[in-house]
């Protein structure tokens, strides 16, 4: 190699032309130009090395000559493309279709994998993976990358962060972690470890000492059989300090065991005297516990670990680490409320049953399932608010393009109680139930015709309004088909289930001030439409409101033209439920007659128990009003009769009165 020359300036035109040579410059060539010829110089040197051919040191690695580094990119310490460390060895090590498969059902077709794009929203597969070049593509929304593209993306982080992820499964030690990061990766990764040993050992005080007598107990009583409890992990924290004194033993960390939510500050077990159930990812690493007591004078009967770094309890799906096999064979996972429903559910041969661990279904949870499925059986406890959960979640897997069905055990509170009463024929019985579960859709629409006879013409046209509010919930491009279906369902004509018209969009509980020409200020307007005349009509088309309605008002708080109505038709619903009035509706007086009949013609704009109670409570205030205007007038007569006694008496009525008033203005 010729020395170099003498001269700074020399030195310098030299260097110059080098770098004018190698990268281009002076030709309109630029840092990422510089980049992608030596990416290809790379493959085009291992493309002409054949096996066993010595390769030259020069050709090892391409030389990287012309733009350095930004200062700001050094002090971040990340390791670069050219380096033969970090990235290389996680990449080397890591499957993209495995780490894609975790979030996406992927098919293979020929040698590459097909699945639904996790990024934009899709009906048929356009995101597509390639195992020889371990790379995606998605043809609908262009996005495109390697594995840590995929990971940056798909977890919102940087690509260190998607580095870090990777690395930790690969098992690669990062070496250029920043003191922060690496103490947040260290304190993960103890807490699950710590996790995984809280576990283990719950689990053998439960079966292997004396201590765990208590949780055995309460696990046959459930019926719960030790086989599918170890298949779940089930242990017992004995009360006290046990799991601190074990921990000592094995020289670990309490402070680890405090962060985790295990121990307390004076070193007792969190979960002390309750049955211990872990909850899993879907790789069967504990990530937290609930907890059932075994005392009868405890009243929390049920704990549970807090959110930790570890665990955010709406992104977990309980029983999938399990349930994921079975999910994949039967098409379609059984989607219930609590823990126990589920390892019942196991425990009688229901294995693709999980749990949203009773919270609210959350769309991470939704976006989890689906990596496995495309439909839910949701079994949700039997009472209102499990109804109302299941319609909710209907709702939220129909936006994430998951079918539902909803089966209602009948004669239990959740599943758990109806499997165990079915005893031997547990199975049976639940595939019974399965088999007639109708859709999410279907489910929805029973709801909104409960309680309704849809023979009478006013209980039709509240059911089609309910079922509006049920369909326009839905992504639009189900509500057409929805419509039709609901038509056919109900017998009706379609305009009863079209978008509702704008005075009624907004419907509800309404503002009685500002009710407006469509509200009850418009409807009292007419010179015989009082506010008891409107309470009358609305009570005709919908007699449930009794209910609420007799607790506000006494008959005698009506006007006189009204009371007897209002008798004779609490009367009868008394006698014969929210059908009464149509049975017994012959034998009411013409007048009467007359006005239930135009108001089941005629329903009022907001049939609605809210709108009933407001209405109750205004004509109490009304004749509240007007008997303290009476004692006025009486207080006044007594002061120019000068009784005394009479004046003081009526006095304290007007301020006991007044009181009243005011506190009812304040609620209004």
């Amino acid at each position: 190699m010729e020395p170099a020359r003498n001269g700074g300036a020399q030195a310098v035109h030299d260097r110059r032309a080098v770098r004018q040579r190698c990268c281009g410059i002076g030709r309109g060539i630029g840092p990422s130009d510089l980049w992608r010829r030596q990416v290809r110089a790379a493959r085009h040197t291992q493309a002409n090395i054949r096996p066993g051919q010595r390769v030259p040191p020069e050709r090892k690695h391409p030389p990287v000559v012309g733009h350095r580094l930004p200062r700001r990119l050094i002090l971040l310490d990340v390791p670069t493309p050219s380096s033969d460390d970090a990235f290389a060895e996680v990449k080397a090590k890591v499957d993209l279709v495995k780490v894609v498969q975790e979030h996406v059902r992927l098919t293979k077709r020929n040698k590459d994998f097909w699945g639904l794009c996790p990024f934009h929203q899709e009906d048929s597969p356009s995101f597509k993976v390639n195992p020889q070049m371990q790379s995606w593509y998605c043809f609908g929304c262009e996005r495109s990358g390697d594995v840590f593209t995929f990971v940056e993306l798909i977890e919102k982080t940087d690509k260190r962060g998607a580095l870090q992820l990777l690395a930790e499964r690969a098992g690669v030690e990062l070496k250029k972690l920043s003191p922060e990061q690496k103490e947040r990766s260290d304190s993960r990764r103890r807490m699950l470890a710590m996790l995984k040993l809280a576990a283990q050992f719950y689990e053998y005080v439960l079966w292997s000492t004396p201590a765990g007598e208590p949780g055995r107990r309460l696990l046959a009583s459930r019926l719960v059989k030790e086989e599918t409890a170890r298949e779940f992990q089930i242990g017992y924290a004995p009360a006290g300090r046990g799991f601190a004194e074990y921990l000592r033993a094995k020289k670990r960390s309490l402070a680890d065991a405090q962060e985790a939510g295990l121990l307390r500050r004076d070193g007792t077990d969190f979960f002390a005297e309750r049955v211990v159930i872990p909850i899993r990812d879907e790789r069967g690493q504990p990530l937290a516990f609930t907890a059932r007591t075994v005392r009868q004078d405890e009243q929390r009967k049920y704990i549970n670990s807090p959110e930790t770094p570890a665990y955010v309890k709406g992104r977990v799906i309980f029983g999938l680490d399990l349930a994921r096999d079975e999910i994949a064979r039967r098409g379609h996972a059984v989607l219930m409320e609590g823990q126990f429903d589920v390892i019942t559910a196991h425990g009688a041969g229901v294995q693709n049953a999980v749990a949203s661990s009773g919270t609210a279904l959350t769309d991470d949870q939704v976006r989890l399932l689906k990596r496995f499925t495309d439909e839910l059986l949701l079994v949700f406890d039997a009472d209102r608010a499990g109804r109302q959960a299941a319609q909710k979640a209907v709702l939220l897997a129909a936006g994430h393009q998951m079918r539902t069905r909803v089966a209602t055990v009948e004669g239990a509170k959740d599943p758990d109680e109806f499997l165990r009463a079915a005893g031997e024929d547990a199975a049976k019985q639940w595939e019974e139930l399965a088999a007639k579960a109708p859709s999410g859709f279907e489910f929805g629409m029973e709801e909104a015709a409960a309680g309704l006879n849809l023979s009478n013409a006013n209980h039709v046209e509240l059911a089609a309004r309910k079922l509006r509010e049920w369909i326009a919930q839905f992504p639009a491009a189900l509500q057409e088909d929805y419509r039709e279906r609901a038509k056919r369902w109900m017998g009706v004509s379609g305009h009863l289930l079209a978008a509702e018209p704008d005075e009624r969009r907004n419907s509800g509980r309404p503002n009685l001030q500002k009710a407006g020409k469509n509200g009850l200020e418009a409807r009292l307007a007419g010179k015989k439409m009082t506010v008891g005349r409107y309470l009358l009509q609305l009570l005709a088309v919908r007699p449930v409101a009794f209910d609420r309605v007799r607790t506000k008002i006494t008959p005698d708080e009506l006007d006189e033209e009204d009371r007897g109505i209002y008798v004779r038709m609490l009367e009868t619903y008394e006698r014969g439920g929210v059908f009464g009035l149509e049975k017994e509706l012959a034998g009411y007086p013409a007048e009467e007659q007359d006005l239930i009949r135009r108001a089941w013609a005629a329903p009022p704009p907001n049939v609605d128990e809210e709108v009933a109670v407001e209405l109750a409570e205004r004509i109490r205030l009304d004749h509240m009003r007007g008997r303290h205007s009476g004692i006025i007038r009486e207080l006044s007569e007594a002061e120019r009769g000068k009784d005394s006694e009479r004046v003081a008496r009526l006095e304290a009525e007007a301020r006991e009165l007044a009181r009243a008033i005011a506190d009812m203005e304040r609620r209004g």
